[in-house]
């Protein structure tokens, strides 16, 4: 029952994973169709460009979570999927159809977890790679800015 509810709950991480990496991409990835990200041009003080920065990175906490976490709920289903199957075999001449399914509902639980944390991995990686790079160019342009400012031209 508990690894029956452990493979729901492995399933409704990959729906989540790729909801937020679909969101995350298309807001990040693609500006202008969400809305503009160029927080470079957008950022008027530090203040500003940390409010920006802040709702940019709304969800990737929680990819680097699945990422962290899925393998083991994946690994903790698979290990009850292996005692269910054990269990079944008991005191019996061991038969390979017994095992066979319960222990291919095991893999998939593996499976299932990998399935969910490696691409959450893999977006969280390079979404927050994303919002560094903007981040250093909004505040190389926010410097430049300022010193122009204190020149009295333009910047």
């Amino acid at each position: 029952m508990v690894a029956e509810i452990l493979d729901y709950t492995l399933v409704t991480i990959g729906v989540v994973t790729a909801v937020l990496i679909f969101w995350k991409t298309i807001e990040l990835f693609l500006p202008g169709i969400v809305r503009e990200l160029r927080i470079e041009v957008r950022a008027t003080s530090t203040e500003h460009l940390d409010e920006l920065l802040e709702r940019a990175e709304r969800g990737l906490p929680l990819l680097a979570t699945i990422a962290a976490t899925a393998p083991f709920v994946g690994l903790a289903a698979t290990v009850l999927h292996i005692m269910n199957a054990l269990e079944m075999v008991g005191g019996t001449s061991v038969e390979t159809t017994i095992i066979a399914g319960p222990i291919a509902t095991a893999l998939h639980s593996t499976l299932l977890g990998l399935a969910s944390a490696v691409p959450a991995a893999a977006a969280y990686n390079l979404m927050a790679r994303r919002l560094q790079l903007a981040e250093n160019r909004a505040r190389r342009a926010l410097s430049r800015k300022a010193a122009g400012a204190e020149t009295g031209g333009e910047a």
